[in-house]
């Protein structure tokens, strides 16, 4: 292997493995940090979906069961799981006692708990009742407490044993009595703010108000305290140390393996910028040279083949520059005959308006009322056409700035194209033509293409307007049976005021009625295409089905 394919094999390899380093870095970092939260968080039961629960129910030859997953998971929650059927019958529980089998239906159904837990399956009702180690100790102890005011000391020995504090609170909730462990001053939305998800529990608190109106509380650690926010600010710290090491290995990498083939990308990159100072001078010629080209291809050398989709692109440019400039060259002519056009169509109307308007204000002949009415009418028509010019050169206007706002709604086009239909206009619809549409402004495309059908074909001429459903879109066309556009009028049909060689006939119109469809049929995001001959002329309007 050549020096050259060997710098290109192991300019590969290294990006292969410098990206397959940052793919383990990321992956190794999350999965790190997935597991640091779950060996530190607990699995809160409550979460569960009836879509998981559902797997944990096993049918039997006997009947059904509970999985030892849901029963160790129900351990973990410090609590029960029961399985029942739908008539309330206790099926399988997890424990050595069960709390509900000895109720009725209506008991269970009426049964409420804090952090108890219910999931409806298909066939079954999985409940479950948290147990608090603390709940029955705390039961015997109220006991002895309401009957003799004291804690036997029996109890005293295992309470102790377990951490367990005994509180009194009076009404202004002041603590008068403690025995145990002396702990932080608890307030009442403490106890009422209780969380059923034990692994958010700090402790245990069972609390029951005396007839005098005193609290009395205990209190023990939760030994399943596993809070989440703890483990997921120390997983972030973690994290971002990580992450920034190994970003820092990754930098001297990067650094490394740039110093290492920077040499070779020298001389192509101070060809490529040669290249675009010509361009930025005008000069789009390629250039060639020697030290970067094949003498007879032309092309990149071997070496530099990673730069030649770089060249053909630059090329590409140059060539796409020198379009357009022909185009802004073309364009600055259309703008020209554009002005030419509509000062001729201005001035025409107006040099009417001021010939009648002076030969009225004469004094030199006494007209007719018959001959005045004349006048204003033709002084009326050519004020109307300019009135109509300038809106429609307003329109076009808001819609090159796209201030116009579609209406969109649903139309049929078998009943709505009826409305074009007259003694020159036929129309025909298939059924089922249903497009996303601006009433109005599709109204006004077909009114500005009917109409110049009906401008430019002799008296009489057949139009006819239909509606296809195709198997990818809807095609609305419009056909006429005149004498067809020339070519040269064709490539320029949709430009603003083009008329052709028709610029000094006398036509009904703007000359911006086709140029309007077309921006209206752009802004629906639909196509418009016009195939003319000897025979006529037709439009084709393509709405894309969705």
């Amino acid at each position: 292997m050549k020096s050259s394919g060997k710098l290109t094999f192991r300019f590969i390899l290294y990006f292969v493995v410098f990206y397959l380093l940052i793919i383990i870095g990321t992956i190794g970092s999350i999965l790190y940090f997935f597991f640091y939260l779950f060996d530190k968080v607990g699995n809160d039961i409550h979460t569960l979906d009836p879509f998981e629960m559902e797997s944990e129910v096993l049918k039997t030859e006997d009947g059904y069961q509970l999985s030892d997953s849901l029963i160790e998971q129900a351990i973990e929650n410090s609590g029960q799981v029961y399985l029942l059927n739908n008539q309330m019958k206790v099926l399988d529980y997890s424990g050595e006692t069960c709390e509900v089998c000895s109720m009725t239906k209506e008991e269970i159904v009426q049964f409420d708990k804090k952090g108890l837990h219910t999931w409806k399956l298909p066939n079954h009702y999985l409940l479950f009742i948290p147990k608090s180690p603390l709940e029955p100790i705390f039961v015997e102890v109220y006991k002895s407490w309401t009957e003799t005011g004291s804690i036997p000391p029996s109890f005293k020995q295992e309470m102790e044993k377990q951490s367990i504090s005994i509180e009194l609170y009076d009404e202004r909730w002041k603590r008068n009595i403690v025995w145990g462990e002396k702990k932080q001053l608890l307030h009442l939305p403490d106890i009422l703010a209780n969380n059923s998800d034990i692994f958010e529990q700090k402790e245990w608190i069972e609390a029951k108000t005396l007839a005098d109106g005193t609290t009395f509380v205990a209190r023990m650690p939760n030994k399943l305290y596993k809070p989440f926010e703890e483990p997921l600010n120390r997983g972030i710290v973690l994290f971002i140390i990580f992450f920034t090491i190994f970003h820092i290995f990754l930098l001297i990498v990067i650094i490394s393996l740039s110093l290492g083939i920077s040499n070779r990308f020298v001389r192509p990159i101070v060809y490529i910028l040669s290249r675009i100072e010509r361009i930025a001078r005008f000069d789009y010629k390629k250039t060639f040279d020697r030290k970067v080209h094949h003498n007879k291809s032309g092309k990149l050398k071997r070496k530099f083949k990673l730069f030649q989709p770089i060249d053909d692109s630059i090329n590409h440019l140059a060539d796409r520059l020198a379009y357009n400039e022909r185009q802004l060259k073309r364009a600055e002519q259309l703008r020209e005959e554009w002005i030419t056009g509509l000062s001729h169509d201005l001035k025409t109307p107006l040099s009417s308006i001021y010939g009648y308007s002076t030969m009225l204000a004469s004094n030199d002949y006494n007209w007719s009322i018959d001959e005045m009415r004349a006048f204003a009418k033709i002084m009326q028509e050519k004020a109307n056409y300019m009135d109509a010019l300038i809106q429609d050169l307003t329109f076009t206007y808001l819609l090159k700035n796209k201030a116009i706002e579609l209406n969109k709604e649903s139309v049929n086009l078998r009943d709505w194209l009826q409305a074009f239909q007259d003694e020159q206009v036929s129309v025909y619809s298939s059924r089922d033509v249903v497009i996303q549409a601006d009433k109005l402004l599709l109204q006004r495309v077909v009114e500005n293409i009917v109409s110049n059908a009906k401008n430019h074909t002799p008296a009489g001429t057949p139009i006819e307007i239909k509606a296809v459903n195709e198997a990818q879109s809807i095609v609305l066309s419009i056909t006429d049976s005149g004498q067809g556009i020339p070519q040269a009028d064709l490539d320029n049909l949709f430009d603003r005021y083009y008329r052709g060689t028709n610029t000094t006939d006398d036509i009904k119109g703007t000359g911006l009625g086709l140029a309007i469809a077309k921006q209206l049929i752009d802004l629906h995001n639909a196509k418009i295409i016009v195939n003319s001959d000897k025979h006529g002329t037709v439009f084709s309007i393509i709405f894309d089905k969705k």
